[in-house]
């Protein structure tokens, strides 16, 4: 498999006083609305939901906590650099994807009408 190689994020990319955007305050609302039980989930909830992020460096630690609680597996220390992914087991029920191969290499023609 070819390596992609990554760029490196510039510095500027995050500001821990910069002024929080709306996409990260989304963010945020969206992720406390996630965790909590379904029971106490309503649609209207999202929209009402005041939150008190006001800087980049505020949002990344509320994400960041409420991630940890919505993902607790994730918590757990972090596999080794260079690990192979984890591979999801498959259903019994799910039958392996296979791709079917064309016969010839020709283009289709294109229906007459």
């Amino acid at each position: 498999m070819a390596v992609i190689r990554v760029p490196k994020t510039p510095k500027s990319a995050f500001n821990k006083n910069r002024p929080a955007s709306k996409l990260l305050k989304s963010q945020v609302e969206h992720l406390e609305w996630a965790v909590l039980p379904a029971s106490e989930r309503k649609p209207y909830q999202l929209a009402k939901s005041k939150s008190s992020i006001r800087t980049e460096g505020e949002a990344a630690a509320r994400i960041e906590e409420l991630t940890r609680l919505l993902h607790p597996e994730g918590a757990k220390s972090p596999p080794p650099v260079g690990a192979p992914p984890l591979a999801t087991p498959r259903s019994r029920t799910q039958p392996a994807r296979t791709t079917k191969k064309r016969a010839t290499s020709r283009p289709r023609r294109k229906p007459v009408r």
